[in-house]
């Protein structure tokens, strides 16, 4: 069996620049000074670049900058670090002789997801005009379904047979048409299986003549090409790996998905939690600065539903309870007071349980333990500031009913919202529904409506109203 080489995505460098460059170069592009903004991007690196032009304020400010790019080499690499939507622009307006050098400098994976959501006319055009070979790699990761980890690797990579010695190895490596930093050495067996895995200081220690079936480390960890993406994200980052083998239902190795690829899914997934979790369509990823208020609003407006049918309820059973409200005054002082402290541990507590699930501290299974650990914090939480209140009517009102009362109410508003809070996101993960959302206003909506049950229901016994 031969040799199976291929290279890996570079490596963004870093940069110390201030993100005050970006300013300027808007500023650059509306004086026109078109000359002088070519030198300075030019001495950018691409995600610098792709920095200023995902901050503008259009798609025609997004193409003109770009344009401003000529090398290809960094025009594949601002190309690879833009939002989707500038990017299916970009492209559907170069032409082919611009297109194709960049889209040939792009890693197999981001072109391919990047051929893939273009139109088809577009689409087919762009790939007519690759060479054979680039043509076959589209295709051959166009096959998978999107947010999979065969979607997201690259079929670049280093593999050698398992009875191939390491002195072998070292010379396969080093007979590689490019120059690329290789992370690890798979080993596969006569029919491509991935049997192990090896790094290169394990081959270039070794003995010269030595197989790498002997070097390598059989235990290797692997993910399959139908997997979602999220999951191989997390495998990385519980086990500190640089690059992840995908394989085939057949143990066969297909590809590999390297860190930096997954940070762009860990960076996504965390946004999506961040946007569910205060209520904000997930899937809406343009700039707010580059839409119209009347499309922000729309995104909005559904979310916000279960908050102001939760407020109508409230104030039904306020009304309801308008004769306790009427005797004592007092009551209402406090209602802000109890209500936004649950509602506050509630947004923590749910934080953390969303947090947990998609890191994978937190499971399903650990419902119960997490639940019994809430109700700990909730009742210490709660009996802490029940006694701060209740000290403060005490001393201000004169009243040891509405001091029992008030102290009462936030002991349980604040245990039974971190229960809430706790409990929902991992209900919903095990329905198969996204837990984030458990984060967000439904459950600060359900908080709040318990709340003023719970306060008006405690206030009318105690009283005997």
């Amino acid at each position: 069996m031969g040799m199976i080489a291929v290279d890996e995505p570079q490596q963004t460098a870093e940069t110390n620049q201030v993100p005050r460059f970006v300013e300027t170069i808007h500023r650059l592009y509306h004086k026109g000074a078109t000359a002088q903004l070519s030198r300075v991007i030019s001495k950018l690196l691409p995600a610098d670049v792709a920095m200023v032009i995902n901050s503008a304020e259009d798609e025609d400010e997004a193409m003109a900058l770009f344009d401003l790019v000529t090398n290809p080499v960094q025009a594949a690499g601002t190309l690879k670090e833009l939002n989707e939507d500038f990017q299916i622009h970009i492209v559907s307006l170069l032409t082919l002789e611009r297109a194709v050098p960049i889209l040939e400098n792009l890693p197999p994976d981001t072109r391919s997801q990047l051929i893939g959501n273009l139109s088809p006319e577009v689409g087919d055009v762009l790939m007519n005009a690759l060479n054979q070979e680039t043509q076959k790699e589209v295709q051959d990761l166009l096959q998978y379904l999107p947010d999979t980890a065969g979607s997201l690797m690259t079929t670049r990579f280093f593999a050698v047979p398992e009875t191939m010695t390491a002195s072998a190895a070292l010379q396969a490596l080093r007979s590689l048409p490019y120059y690329e930093f290789v992370f690890y050495v798979y080993v596969l067996d006569e029919e491509e299986r991935l049997v192990g895995v090896s790094s290169l200081r394990q081959v270039l220690l070794s003995n010269a003549n030595k197989p790498v079936r002997d070097i390598m480390d059989p235990g290797v960890l692997t993910i399959n090409v139908d997997t979602h993406q999220e999951e191989a994200a997390k495998l990385v980052t519980e086990h500190g790996l640089l690059a992840l083998p995908v394989v085939n239902d057949q143990g066969v190795l297909r590809g590999i998905i390297t860190v930096d690829d997954l940070i762009h899914v860990i960076q996504e997934a965390d946004t999506q939690a961040m946007m569910k979790a205060v209520g904000v369509d997930a899937d809406h990823k343009m700039s707010i600065l580059a839409e119209s208020f009347v499309s922000v609003a729309k995104t909005r407006i559904p979310w916000l539903v279960a908050p102001f049918l939760g407020g109508l309820m409230a104030a039904y059973i306020l009304s309801y309870y308008e004769g306790t409200m009427a005797k004592v005054i007092q009551l209402s002082f406090f209602m802000p007071m109890i209500f936004g402290m649950a509602g506050n541990v509630g947004s923590q507590t749910a934080v953390v349980a969303v947090r947990g699930l998609a890191t994978g501290v937190i499971k399903v299974s650990d419902y119960y333990k997490l639940l019994f650990k809430e109700t700990q914090v909730g009742l210490l939480i709660g009996a802490f500031y029940g006694v701060c209140l209740s000290t403060y009517a005490l001393v201000v009102f004169k009243s040891t009913i509405l001091a029992f009362v008030v102290g009462i109410s936030i002991l349980s508003n604040i245990t039974y919202a971190g229960v809430i809070a706790s409990s929902l996101p991992l209900l919903l993960q095990r329905m198969g529904h996204d837990p984030a959302v458990g984060g967000g206003p439904y459950v600060l909506t359900t908080v709040d409506v318990l709340g003023v049950i719970n306060y008006l229901v405690i206030a009318t016994m105690v009283y005997g109203l």
